[in-house]
């Protein structure tokens, strides 16, 4: 092998390992959806112009709502949207160009527990046998899904999704799925993807590009198998129950690396809970608890997800976000974190 056939092959070796190394580097800071996840308390506790501000400033993009039955309901949520501020704070995102979008546990409100009188059918078996309407719904009733299409398509109205993501989870409860002969075959994750697939196809009768979240979350974490998700269903990982000082466990990583053999990941979302100070606070505002925030872990969790091609991360922000953690904790501080976490995503 002669001189210029080694130099040759060195600089293919090069330009290989070099557009290798670039290839990674637009996987780690392509970050499309930049965002944080508040209640309309928090929205409201600073302005609707402060807020979107603040967001800028962060090089934030995308804001969730989040309401649900035993903080703010969907009647409130709808009151804030139509308000003075609710408008003001549309008009302010879109000329920010920040999205809006809505996560909501919404099932209680989208089947309604009074029904259950009438068609007790169209709740769910409990683990001891019994049908009951405390939770969730039977997630093989059609008449449920009936039922449920009529209250979606009026909920659309007003609900509307600058992102035509949509976000109506299955209720914050651990253990309350089904166990009715026919739902007693799938588990909890296929259970809520059979709920998902159905809502995708209700949704697309009034917004065809309508696409629907699968929440991974508590019982949920697990990939479904038996069920396969629709074109428009994505993957919306959500680790609550993980150690903030800790990285994400073997347990964590494994769950979510097979959800995205079964979801797409260029559509795959990641809600965090680094800045929940609900969530710090045991939802307790009588204890209002500062986030234990650490520069280092957080970065070691973005690098991870990604390295995974993840391109859609928010964190719930509740309560951190609010005039209250303002004056307890230091405005500037919350801002300074705010500033950290939205430059890291980017």
């Amino acid at each position: 092998m002669n001189i210029k056939t080694i130099l040759l092959l060195i600089s293919i070796i090069l330009v290989t390992l070099v557009s290798c190394n670039s290839n990674e580097q637009s996987v780690q800071s392509n970050i499309s959806y930049r965002g944080v996840v508040l209640y309309p308390n928090d929205i409201v506790s600073i302005g609707s112009s402060r807020l979107v501000q603040i967001m800028s400033d962060a090089n934030l993009n995308l804001l969730g709502i989040h309401a649900q039955h035993r903080v703010e309901n969907l009647a409130a949520l709808r009151e804030f949207i139509e308000s003075d501020q609710g408008k003001v704070l549309l008009e302010e995102c879109k000329n920010n160009n920040i999205s809006v979008e809505y996560e909501v546990h919404a099932l209680e409100e989208l089947l309604p527990r009074d029904l259950f009188t009438e068609h007790p059918d169209y709740f769910r078996v409990d683990n001891e046998g019994i049908r009951v309407n405390d939770f969730n719904m039977c997630f093989s009733s059609q008449g449920a899904y009936n039922e449920i299409e009529k209250n979606l398509l009026e909920i659309t109205k007003w609900l509307k999704p600058t992102t035509n993501r949509y976000f109506f989870w299955t209720d914050d409860v651990k253990d309350a799925f089904c166990n009715c002969e026919l739902c007693s075959e799938y588990t909890e994750s296929e259970q809520a993807l059979m709920y998902e697939n159905k809502l995708l196809e209700m949704l697309q009768k009034v917004n065809t590009e309508a696409t629907v979240a699968h929440l991974a979350y508590h019982n949920t974490l697990k990939a479904p198998r038996s069920v396969t998700p629709k074109e428009g269903v994505f993957l919306e990982y959500a680790p609550i129950s993980r150690n903030y000082s800790e990285p994400l466990t073997a347990e964590h990583k494994r769950y979510l690396k097979e959800n995205l053999e079964v979801f797409p990941i260029n559509t795959a979302h990641l809600l965090e809970y680094w800045l929940d100070v609900s969530m710090f606070s045991g939802w307790k505002k009588d204890n209002w608890t500062e986030i234990p925030w650490n520069k280092d872990y957080y970065k070691r969790d973005i690098d991870y997800y990604k390295s995974l091609g993840i391109t859609s991360i928010t964190s719930f922000a509740t309560w951190m976000i609010h005039q209250q953690y303002f004056d307890l904790y230091g405005e500037d501080k919350a801002i300074e974190i705010l500033n950290t976490y939205g430059n890291i995503l980017q």
